[in-house]
């Protein structure tokens, strides 16, 4: 291993939250090789799991029955702030999404329907940032996935 990539021995644990049992699934497959995932069936389960199981990253869906995933993300936010957030929302919620941004809530944001190669690079880089933030490794090294 060259002194520009480090290996990462710990999984990171990704909390999946969506109101489509059939999403969840999907998601759940794109990412169980490299991360620990929790799924979450709205935003009320997502924050009874957030508060069990404390994950590092979260990706939500913006459009879910009784919370928004900004409102859910907000709240995780506020009791950990360290976590690294990704927001899924289609074209008609982009202003939402521009205030959740200048206010630092969502590290990003990704538009329906989304490509499963850019939303895992995306996650890849959501880890790293989780990482170089928490001190786990220099921030001049890549991490080995």
């Amino acid at each position: 291993m060259s002194d520009a990539t480090y290996k990462v021995d710990r999984k990171l644990t990704l909390l999946l939250v969506d109101d489509e049992e059939e999403i969840l699934k999907m998601l759940a497959r794109l990412f169980r090789r490299e991360f620990n995932v929790i799924t979450a069936t709205g935003g009320q389960d997502g924050l009874k799991k957030f508060d069990e199981q404390r994950p590092e990253l979260i990706l939500s869906d913006q459009r879910m029955r009784g919370m928004t995933g900004i409102e859910m993300l907000k709240e995780m936010k506020e009791k950990e702030p360290g976590t690294v957030r990704i927001l899924i929302t289609g074209f008609a919620d982009i202003d939402v999404v521009i205030e959740a941004l200048n206010h630092k809530l969502l590290h990003r944001y990704v538009t329906k329907p989304w490509d499963n190669s850019e939303l895992i690079e995306i996650v890849k880089e959501a880890k790293q940032i989780y990482l170089k933030n928490a001190g786990l490794f220099p921030s001049n090294r890549k991490i080995l996935f």
